[in-house]
């Protein structure tokens, strides 16, 4: 089983380090907290929301939360977002609702592989999920998420909108650099800039083809006129001798710690957070475009607890949205800010990310492999 933590000083929130060891028969605990029956769940979903019609601001408000103190449970919440961002959000819902909140955090890969192998044994140990558009459109396709429906989301960035989950927070791709390794007039400022005239210590994200796609269908090609071939060879050219980090915030520590001079991706409220604490780094003035990628919440088909599924869920579109902006992400909320409106962005199309993204991720599999370079996986 995977090993269990508890903080003794918020005791509203139990951690979990999901590994994929973790998904053999459940414990006692899991037995009473599981729910079991999706159909049946997904119906008392149904009623909460049927509970909820014609109701707005605050009378909704305080119908769900009726709804959710007569259910009297905790949810468990399976999230991607690091701890250092997710506890905080946890603490200030237990702090104004009063309702205990299990929290299990993993890679996105991984916590995707749990739900599925949850799933393959009757189980469903979560009430609500955070992931990423590819792998939440995964869960969706195998009926692991239920129908969404909330108020909030004609506030959320279009492209961050999905019949069942909506983005929390849009993950800002950038190029950063060391500001004690270039001179300011070094700094790139296109993206041609960064794969043709980068420095000799220059390191490249080892999975971020999602990034490297958008970037040549949406940019070179649809902007700059490129042929596919052209622009993929622009990335082939600057690979040889690149340093290859797996992870965007390994990749930015590193950088920050002066391994490199240049990174490219990385996201930019990692370079941000390590800017206040007096790091060499800047990721401003952008190179532009920036590539946004979306990050979402769903309410699991299998909970048992709906209405403090859909409470905890909007809080986390709300409240827990300016906690993500005092850390530098990008709330999916627009009523609670974003990029400067001058900044030039791409917002990665999860559907077409989707289809497309075998050959993709291949293709970046092979600049990859031409950077002839070790991959670094940093602790």
């Amino acid at each position: 089983m995977a090993m269990r933590i508890e903080r003794a000083a918020v005791p509203a929130v139990v951690v979990l380090a999901l590994g994929l060891a973790g998904c053999g028969s459940p414990t006692a605990d899991e037995d009473a907290s599981g729910s079991g029956d999706a159909e049946g769940s997904v119906e008392s979903l149904d009623g909460v929301y049927a509970e909820l019609e014609g109701l707005d601001g605050q009378e909704r408000l305080d119908r769900l939360q009726e709804l959710a103190a007569e259910e009297d449970a905790e949810v468990t919440w399976y999230t991607t977002t690091p701890l250092e961002d997710s506890e905080p959000m946890v603490d200030a819902f237990a702090e104004e609702y009063g309702i205990d909140v299990e929290l299990f955090r993993a890679s996105s890969s991984d916590l995707l592989q749990r739900l599925l192998q949850e799933a393959d044994a009757g189980r469903s140990d979560a009430d609500l999920v955070t992931n990423n558009g590819e792998e939440l459109h995964a869960l969706d396709s195998e009926g692991l998420l239920a129908p969404l429906e909330t108020p909030l989301r004609d506030d959320i960035a279009d492209k961050a909108r999905f019949d069942t989950w909506l983005g929390i927070y849009l993950n800002v791709a950038a190029a950063a650099w060391n500001t004690d390794g270039l001179d300011e007039s070094e700094y790139p400022t296109t993206w041609e800039e960064v794969l043709t005239d980068h420095p000799d210590s220059f390191a490249l994200e080892a999975k971020a083809w999602d990034w490297f796609a958008t970037l040549v269908q949406e940019y070179f090609v649809a902007e700059k006129g490129m042929t596919a071939k052209e622009a993929i060879d622009l990335f082939l050219e600057a690979a040889p001798g690149a340093a290859v980090v797996d992870g965007n915030t390994g990749i930015a520590e590193l950088m920050a710690a002066g391994q490199y001079d240049l990174v490219t991706p990385t996201y930019k409220n990692h370079v941000s957070v390590l800017a206040d604490d007096g790091a060499p780094v800047a990721w401003e003035p952008p190179v532009e475009p920036l590539i946004l990628t979306v990050n979402g919440t769903g309410i699991h088909s299998g909970t048992d607890a709906p209405a403090t599924s859909l409470l905890f869920t909007e809080y986390l579109l709300t409240g827990g949205q300016e906690i993500l902006a005092d850390v530098y992400r990008v709330p999916a909320n627009t009523e609670y800010g974003g990029l400067p409106e001058e900044y030039e962005t791409i917002t990665v199309d999860v559907d077409r990310s989707v289809r497309l993204r075998p050959r993709w991720e291949q293709l970046y599999d092979e600049i990859i492999r031409e950077s002839g370079s070790e991959i670094i996986e940093p602790d």
